[in-house]
């Protein structure tokens, strides 16, 4: 009994201490700092708040606008025609206007008379030079080869004429229906009747020829005998 009473004591003042000695530790450890992980102020910042993206500013092109030159028109007008020319200067440019060839006029006192024949307006025995004064220069030029007397013959295209070896006019032959070869009105593809009427009557008339002789010539016209109409006219020396 006696120890129990001493016992007791001694238990009862160990219990405050080992009370106090684990609020001690408790609070030591409440009171110590947790280790948390060291985060880098910039890479937080970064995260937080990402760079903003630039976005470059879209390119407006503006074709400025191309009046198209005479040139250029040539140049793609002769792409599209396959030229294989280089130099589009050469292309040929549009002919200027060409007035038309005005044809030789009978003035009405040189027209045909039974006291003064004549074609074109020309009397035979006619210089050449006179001849070629009157009408210009001929398109084609050639001799007729005879015998006696070599012919040289300028044609005109709608007309020819013909000079002895003297260069005087040996012939006239009218072969084309646009021009006068002044026999007062009358042309060639007229019908025979129009000869009768304008020339009177003819000292040789056939089926083919109608003649008039006159002052040591004569005037011949052939006759298409199917059409009966003119097909050509001429005026030469009657030998």
């Amino acid at each position: 009994m006696m120890m129990n009473n001493l016992i007791r004591p001694i238990v009862l003042g160990c219990v405050p201490v080992a009370i106090a000695t684990l609020l001690v530790t408790g609070c030591q450890e409440s009171s110590a700092p947790s280790v948390k992980p060291t985060i880098d102020p910039v890479t937080q910042f970064q995260q937080q708040n990402p760079p903003p993206v630039s976005t470059p500013p879209a390119l407006v092109v503006v074709s400025p606008t191309v009046t198209p030159t005479p040139e250029d028109s040539a140049k793609h007008e002769a792409q599209v025609a396959g030229s294989s020319k280089s130099d589009f200067t050469e292309l040929p440019q549009p002919p200027a206007s060409v007035k038309p060839t005005t044809k030789p006029k009978v003035k009405a006192e040189d027209a045909y008379q039974q006291e003064k024949p004549t074609l074109m307006g020309l009397k035979l025995g006619t210089s050449k030079n006179a001849v070629l004064d009157r009408f210009g220069k001929a398109k084609k030029q050639f001799v007729m080869d005879e015998e006696e007397d070599p012919i040289q013959v300028y044609d005109f295209i709608d007309f020819s004429v013909g000079f002895n070896k003297k260069d005087a006019l040996e012939f006239v032959d009218v072969h084309s229906t646009e021009i006068d070869p002044g026999l007062r009105g009358l042309h060639l593809g007229q019908k025979v009747q129009d000869a009768l009427d304008i020339l009177g009557k003819p000292d040789s008339n056939s089926k083919y020829v109608l003649s008039y002789k006159s002052q040591g010539t004569l005037l011949k016209l052939d006759i298409d005998p199917n059409e009966n109409t003119i097909q050509s006219i001429k005026l030469f020396a009657d030998h």
